[in-house]
């Protein structure tokens, strides 16, 4: 039985589930008869070289070849296996044995994490860690071990190791990107600015500076639609807002073309750069700091009443930066959740909620929002979310997603569309979003699509959008002929063109922990639009469509069931008309972006009332 690892490792182990300890040292057994067996056919070989009659030269030869890549199985392994030559055979065939053994475990490890096994595979290379930690391979395999499974301080701790003995500029750029994540999210770590704090004594009355990760014109999404929908809305209040995106945008996705302070739909944007020789892939950690202290002069300059941060790519850094600046200028902080992003760090779903990197992301946007002087959300859904965490219901305002019905109402169909895409005479149903996330669950649609295709109803999924994962989609749809058909990416402008192709307006999502809570912009599109709704049974679409008032709901993921569905609406255009009208009248009077205007002025003059300066 091999002996548990060093002190320095046990925190890592004490993470670990009892019984995943013990199926490592499981594999570890099973590691020590494959090497037994690798070694025991080595020193057969080895015997035969001592055989009366010799080994063959051929042999002979690739023995020393063997000997001069330093036993590398996993490398060389039918000249190590073919040509071990031993002097004496029993010193070579316990060098044997080691190698064997480290193959093993490489190979094992490889396994595991094919099989998605990660806190398996992380107990196993701790248990072997101290063994083999000085082996380039095996340190580096290590590493992704660790932070597949989450593990950063582990990813960090073989990172080192690596660098130790190959101080490489790749290597040493790992380490301190490693190392920026974990002080980033480190209880009590923060970007600071130099010197003693400068509270402002006159703030500017109704000047609100937004820290916003991105915006338009340059980038177009969910986020940075309704940043602009609710910057308008504030206007439109008699608030001043004002906008700082964040440290290198928009150059950080390829916009080099660019006014450092610009008007866009009669709002203020200020471009933070350092120029394109700035480093955008810097640790978190140096990265947040720069920002910081690249903002520091605007907020001095601007002296807003309120700063108001918005979530960023991880949801808490901009809030980071936001409250240093907070505290450094004594300007009240509103935190903005618009999703939750903790489980964005792995791709692998049935990690995303787990392990030391997810805890940390975790209870780092935890104490953001905690340190916020006020936390606004987009949905009750997500308002409840946050209350779950400890921040107090009276503190948390909701301004909900909404729709400019002024941009959006109902229109005819498009004849060039509808010839386009060849949708005479088809009942088509649809979604319009990006193809990058799995949470959005077009898989589902089209599914349904070739379901209703089998079944002989004329029907067609029309996906909107695009976006990294349309190949696979498109993979998926493979055979479907007309019954599935893909836009690709579609202007802002032409979106309601779209829209009124749709008999129903599909959201597929999946039970992914933001999609159940957050509400995404397009139903409200849609619905303005006169389309109506069919929506994955999740909390946050139920909130949109009420208890059944202006949609239909299925089970998340069930393409049989919405196929059932979507074919009994095929037949009722009576009730797709009344679902219609019920959704447009409510978008008209409860979710227009304006009205949230009013809503952020409630918001801000408590908290100046709060502070005295009201």
């Amino acid at each position: 039985m091999p002996e548990r690892p060093s002190p320095t490792l046990l925190v890592a182990w004490n993470e670990l589930d009892d019984a995943v300890i013990e199926a490592a040292f499981a594999e570890l057994a099973h590691v020590q008869a494959s090497a037994n067996a690798l070694a025991n056919a080595v020193g057969r070989l080895t015997s035969a070289e001592h055989d009366p009659n010799g080994m063959p030269r051929r042999l002979s030869r690739a023995a020393r070849k063997a000997f001069r890549q330093g036993l590398r199985l996993d490398r060389y392994p039918r000249a190590f296996v073919r040509g071990f030559k031993a002097k004496p055979p029993r010193t070579e065939l316990a060098k044997a044995q080691a190698a064997a053994r480290r193959l093993t475990v490489l190979r094992r490890l490889t396994e595991l994490a094919e099989l998605g096994e990660h806190d398996r595979a992380v107990a196993l290379t701790l248990a072997t860690f101290s063994e083999f930690s000085n082996d380039p391979q095996f340190a580096s395999r290590a590493v992704q071990v660790f932070y597949k499974a989450g593990a950063i301080s582990l990813a960090l701790a073989a990172t080192s190791a690596l660098r130790f003995g190959d101080p490489s500029p790749s290597l040493i750029t790992r380490e301190a990107g490693l190392l920026g994540r974990i002080r980033e999210t480190t209880e009590g770590w923060s970007p600071e600015l130099p010197g003693p704090a400068e509270p402002l004594q006159q703030l500017t009355p109704g000047r609100v500076l937004h820290l916003l990760k991105e915006s338009v014109p340059y980038h177009e999404n969910g986020f940075t639609m309704r940043s602009m929908y609710t910057l308008q809305a504030q206007l439109e209040a008699g608030l001043e807002p004002i906008v700082l995106t964040s440290l290198g945008f928009p150059r950080v996705i390829g916009v080099d073309e660019f006014a450092d302070d610009e008007v866009v739909e009669g709002i203020r944007h200020i471009r933070l750069d350092l120029g394109p020789d700035y480093d955008l892939k810097s640790p978190y950690d140096r990265y947040l700091t720069d920002f910081t202290w690249a903002a520091a002069r605007h907020v001095r300059e601007l002296a807003p009443s309120v700063i108001h941060v918005g979530s960023g790519h991880r949801g808490y850094e901009t809030a980071l930066v936001g409250l240093a600046l907070g505290r450094h200028f004594g300007i009240p902080v509103v935190y903005e959740v618009r999703s939750f992003f903790e489980t964005t760090w792995t791709p692998d779903a049935a990690r995303a909620e787990l392990g030391e990197y997810y805890r940390r992301r975790y209870e780092t946007e935890n104490r953001c929002m905690a340190a916020a002087d006020a936390v606004m959300t987009i949905s009750e859904s997500m308002r409840t979310e946050i209350a779950s965490r400890g921040i107090p219901l009276d503190r948390i305002t909701v301004a909900p997603n909404g729709v400019d019905t002024r941009r959006f109402s109902p229109r005819e169909r498009s004849a060039e569309l509808i010839d386009r895409y060849g949708l005479r005479d088809r009942f088509v149903f649809g979604y319009v979003s990006n193809l990058d996330h799995p949470r959005e669950g077009q898989e589902t649609l089209i599914q349904a699509a070739q379901i209703l295709r089998d079944r002989g109803v004329p029907a067609t999924a029309l996906i909107v959008g695009d976006g990294r994962r349309r190949a696979e989609l498109e993979g998926l749809a493979e055979g479907a002929g007309d019954a599935v058909v893909f836009t690709g990416r579609v202007d802002h402008r032409e979106v309601l063109d779209h829209y009124a192709l749709m008999s129903v307006f599909v959201v597929p999502r999946t039970r992914d922990r933001a999609a159940r809570l957050v509400t995404p912009l397009k139903p409200f599109e849609a619905m303005a639009a006169g389309i109506p709704l069919v929506v994955s049974d999740l909390e946050a679409l139920r909130e949109i469509i009420g208890d059944g008032d202006r949609g239909w709901v299925f089970p998340p993921g069930d393409a049989h069931a919405l196929a059932d569905l979507l074919q009994g609406l095929s037949t009722d255009p009576s009730s797709l008309g009344e679902k219609a009208e019920r959704g447009l009248t409510w978008v008209r009077e409860l979710r227009q972006w304006s009205a949230n205007g009013p809503i952020y002025q409630s918001a801000y003059k408590g908290l100046q009332d709060q502070n005295g300066r009201g």
